[in-house]
This record gives C-alpha cells, structure tokens and sequence, in this order.
C-alpha cells in the first residue's frame, strides 16, 4: 500500500527554505569575489594611468597644477611594503576606484606644506594595506612628471605613534604644514571605515632642478 505524498505547508515550507539557501550561497560567494574584482579593475586603471603620467599633457598639467579629478599626479612607491601604484586626482569613491587619490585640499608635491594621499586598503588593488607596519626612517617615493620626490617617516610626534589612528571626519591630517611633509591615509581597521589610520613622512630629496620649498 503507497502512503500519498504529503500536501499542504511543509512542502512549501521546504521549498522556500531550499530557495534562501541558495540565494545566501550566492550572495556570500559574490561577497567573497568582490576583493578579487576590484583588484583586476584596479590593475587595468593602473596599466593606462601608468601611460598617461608618462605623457606631455600629465607633466604640463602637474607643472600647472591644473589636474583633473581622475587624472594621474604622481607615483608612490614604497619600498618596505612593496607599493607601488600611480595616484590619481581626488577622493571620490570613482577616483579611488584606481587603488589611491590625491586630497585636492592638500598641496602636490613640489610646493610647500602638505601632501595627502588616500589609499585603500583590502580592495581595488589594496596599495596601503600594510600601512600600519611603516616604522621611523622607512622612505616612500613620489614620481610626478617632472622627477621625484623622497620622504621619510617621522618619528612619535604630538603624543601620539606614526602611524596613528584617528576618527573618520578628522580632517585636520590634510591640512597645510609649515614644512614639505607627505601624509598617508587608510581605512581602520581592515574591511571597515569606522576609523582612520595616517602616516606622516617627511620631505628629505627632490629633483635636481627642483629648489627645496
């Protein structure tokens, strides 16, 4: 004798049931690739700005300073941390998208005062990931169109460590500096924005032809 199949709610039940299940499988797999294909955008931007900051419309616009938001200004490489990655005008989320932007509040460098770049940290190419492990006397490198550029990390200053975290609306980190000084910024503590780690490095070489500001 055959028992009829069951009718009624459970069966829906489980249907519905089977149905989430599989709608967080895919949205947990698309969250665990987002890091993987913000990186590959972030290598094709990088290949073209590389060519463009190589170009005689990026070195008349930086000798201007006429820089268009997106537009490539300089690239940091820093040694320790194996960074290396051309800087983009601007922080909007669409500038950042390249890996790392230059605060147009801040000065480029070869002027006086202050020079602040914002990177990420677990996506579109990562450049400031290991921010937190810069120590004093560690150099980063700013190739701009018309030479480069040599800071160096600072030591403990204003009572506090370098690097430092500090919230996510203290906006002073940017501002002027009465000497050549490079600051970092970054996402703390990884995958969150709730704060902000900064590194303050200071001006020690510049190009030749360059006279020291």
């Amino acid at each position: 004798m055959f028992r009829k199949s069951p009718s009624g709610p459970r069966p829906l039940l489980l249907k519905l049931m089977t149905i989430v299940a599989a709608a967080m499988m895919l949205v947990g797999a698309a969250v665990a690739a987002q890091p993987y294909y913000t990186d590959l955008q972030a290598d094709r931007d990088q290949e073209q700005l590389a060519r463009e900051l190589k170009s005689e419309k990026a070195k008349e616009a930086f000798q201007k300073n006429e820089l268009a938001v997106g537009t490539p200004v300089t690239r940091i490489r820093i040694p320790k941390l194996g960074v290396d990655t051309v800087v983009v005008e601007g922080t909007s989320k669409e500038a950042l998208d390249a890996g790392s932007g230059h605060y147009s509040e801040s000065a480029i460098p070869g002027q006086p005062g202050n020079v602040a770049i914002a990177g990420h940290r677990v996506t579109y190419g990562k450049p400031f990931h290991d921010l937190d492990q810069l120590a004093e006397g560690d150099r980063a490198f700013l190739d701009t169109p018309v030479g480069s550029y040599v800071y160096e990390m600072v030591p403990s200053f204003g009572g506090h460590a370098n690097p430092w975290v500090i919230a996510p609306d203290d906006w002073s980190v940017i501002a002027p500096t009465p000497e050549p000084m490079l600051t970092l910024t970054t996402c703390h503590p990884k995958g969150s924005a709730r704060q902000r780690l900064v590194a303050r490095l200071r001006l020690v070489e510049t190009p030749p032809e360059t006279v020291d500001a």
